[in-house]
């Protein structure tokens, strides 16, 4: 089993600029991941895992990576234990492709009904289909 105690700092590359138009949702999903950068790294350990583990070519949910990150969470100290929001599934799986060009296409994404900082631009995706 991987090594799962990932606690680095992450640079400031990974958070945008907060000065653009966002909404509800991603500022959330903002404040949650400078709080628990640990999740980024669990997320981006076991997508890489997966890669590794499968091919160049093979495909994930982003769902399958968030359970496993609260399993092995579970197994933690109850102070470093947190709730991940399912809601900022779709913000960690863009964030994830977008730093990391090994796992560009790993998830598929759709359109966001608000423009996410990350990712590609809502007019490059069809609605309400999955396009990588």
């Amino acid at each position: 089993m991987a090594k799962t105690d990932w606690t680095g700092q992450l640079p400031m590359a990974f958070f945008p600029d907060q000065n653009g138009n966002m909404g509800k949702l991603e500022t959330a999903f903002w404040e949650f991941h400078k709080k628990n950068p640990r999740v980024y790294g669990l997320l981006l350990l076991f997508a890489i895992e997966w890669r590794q583990g499968h091919g160049a070519n093979a495909r994930l949910g982003i769902a399958a990576l968030f359970e496993r990150v609260r399993w092995e969470m579970s197994f933690g100290k109850k102070s470093e234990q947190f709730k991940l929001n399912n809601n900022y599934r779709a913000f960690y799986a863009r964030l994830i492709m977008e730093n990391n060009p090994l796992l560009k296409e790993l998830f598929s994404v759709r359109r966001q009904r608000i423009q996410s900082t990350i990712g590609p631009p809502n007019d490059t995706l069809a609605s309400g289909k999955h396009v990588a």
